[in-house]
């Protein structure tokens, strides 16, 4: 990719220029996007963990109450416990992260030369503002591969959690 010092030497094509644009446009806006689906997606499972979670630890102390049954309080919970830890990984992708904005600040245009140039200023601005579409698309893809990341770990919470019971089952069945 060209430096800003070789697109400002550069005799810059307002169609190619127009058409770069339109393409680093498309793909900030899918990684956009995709922050959005992200977002949604860690909302609904925080929703679900977190009440799943609180009917266990309402099972749990409704157990402890019961004699017969005061060795499943510690299985629900620390099932429960388990799914909370999943709904700290999707409050953690819910977070606000940086990402870049669709579209340039005014103060790249409004300045003398620019937004009282000729029409050659267009194709330079254009390419200066695909330029750093490519940095505002890097870090929006970082931020969403780290939005991913702590789905990924809420739901391998969610996954363990029946495993959690069942050992928590196992080790404090006897427990009077």
């Amino acid at each position: 990719m060209m430096t800003l010092d070789e697109l400002q030497r550069a005799d810059i094509n307002l169609t190619i220029a127009r058409e770069a644009y339109d393409q680093a446009d498309k793909r900030l806006a899918d990684t956009l996007d995709t922050k959005k689906a992200f977002e949604q997606k860690a909302f609904t499972l925080f929703g679900g963990y977190l009440t799943i979670s609180l009917a266990l630890f309402g099972a749990g102390g409704a157990a402890a109450g019961t004699p017969s049954l005061k060795y499943l309080m510690t299985p629900f919970w620390g099932t429960g416990a388990v799914l909370v830890i999943g709904t700290i990984f999707f409050l953690l992708a819910l977070t606000d992260r940086h990402y870049g904005a669709l579209a340039s600040h005014p103060d790249m245009w409004l300045n003398k030369g620019i937004v009282d140039g000729p029409d050659s200023v267009l194709p330079a601005m254009l390419s200066y503002i695909t330029f750093y579409m490519g940095e505002r698309i890097d870090v929006s893809v970082a931020m969403n591969r780290k939005k991913a990341d702590w789905i990924r770990w809420g739901i391998y919470a969610g996954i363990a959690s029946p495993l959690a019971f069942a050992l928590f089952f196992l080790t404090f069945r006897h427990v009077p």
